[in-house]
């Protein structure tokens, strides 16, 4: 079983009857009058995603929030709530969901956004073991980025307590979305993936927990990344990559992707590709620094 289905979770059947009685009207009064903080930093890799990373700083939020007049604000809509797979509230200028159980079924996410007003949808996407349960890309459509003028912080993750290690006890997986948020904005999640499936969430294959942790692929040449492939009991496929002129960026270009790769040539990153294939991202000629991220493989995706 994953680790992360080891989370706190908090059932619907567990809500029946929490609507009255002393120990509801507590529970709403901590919910409503509570004012827990969060902080956040904006984090741009190569390809230009933005995505907000932060946290509510506070401890946790109530186990569950009962939809009811004191939990509506001047316009109606409700500012809390909660279900088996989410709590959601209005903390400040950001809606922020605490995601409780992140392989639930994915309609009760949406549920939850719907209820506040929001036009938020969580999709799984298949994905190597280590991001299953994960937020593995946060995007937006219209009324989103590039519509405002601090647009990336208009969406984003995070954790919550700020900087914990998902899978630990008392450890979930946050989204926060500005409360005047207007946009068709789209969370993947990672989910297992089926045999033979393709993982969409490009994972690096050498952090710690995919096919080639603690390998440096980076820099070296096909032959030698395959060599350790097969001693792995691992196979490679190649994506040819084509550099920015100033190479900070790159592309793929398809008509580029039946070129026969030979044992010289360059690996620029691996991937994990779907359990057992590796995809090696290549060149033909060593180029003076990685494309891939304009410069040096950060620290964090060498394992």
């Amino acid at each position: 079983m994953n680790e992360v289905q080891n989370l706190a979770r908090c059932r619907d059947q567990d809500l029946a009857g929490a609507a009255s009685g002393a120990g509801a009207r507590t529970l709403l009064t901590s919910i409503t009058t509570e004012e827990p903080q969060f902080e956040g930093r904006v984090v741009r890799t190569s390809r230009t995603r933005r995505v907000l990373g932060g946290a509510v700083a506070a401890g946790g939020l109530a186990a569950a929030a009962v939809i009811g007049p004191a939990l509506l604000g001047e316009s109606g809509t409700a500012t809390s709530y909660a279900n088996s797979a989410m709590d959601i509230r209005l903390q400040g200028d950001h809606y922020v969901a605490v995601i409780k159980d992140p392989l639930a079924d994915f309609a009760k996410f949406t549920e939850g956004f719907k209820a506040v007003g929001l036009n938020v949808r969580l999709e799984p996407v298949p994905s190597s073991p280590t991001q299953v349960g994960e937020i593995t890309r946060v995007k937006a459509g219209p009324g989103g980025i590039g519509d405002h003028p601090n647009d990336d912080r208009r969406i984003g993750s995070g954790t919550t307590p700020a900087g914990c290690e998902l899978g630990q006890a008392g450890c979930a997986m946050t989204v926060m979305v500005q409360r005047d948020y207007a946009g068709n904005g789209v969370v993947n999640l990672g989910r297992p993936a089926r045999p033979g499936e393709k993982y969409q969430n490009a994972r690096p294959a050498t952090v710690k927990g995919e096919m080639l942790e603690g390998y440096r692929a980076d820099e070296k040449t096909v032959g030698e990344v395959v060599a350790e492939a097969h001693r792995r009991g691992l196979k490679a496929v190649f994506e040819v990559i084509t550099p920015a002129p100033d190479h900070n960026g790159w592309n793929v270009d398809p008509d580029k992707q039946s070129a026969q790769v030979g044992d010289d040539w360059i690996v620029w990153e691996a991937r994990s590709e779907e359990a057992g294939v590796l995809r090696l991202q290549v060149t033909e000629d060593r180029l003076p620094k990685n494309p891939i991220y304009g410069g040096p493989k950060p620290a964090q995706f060498t394992g």
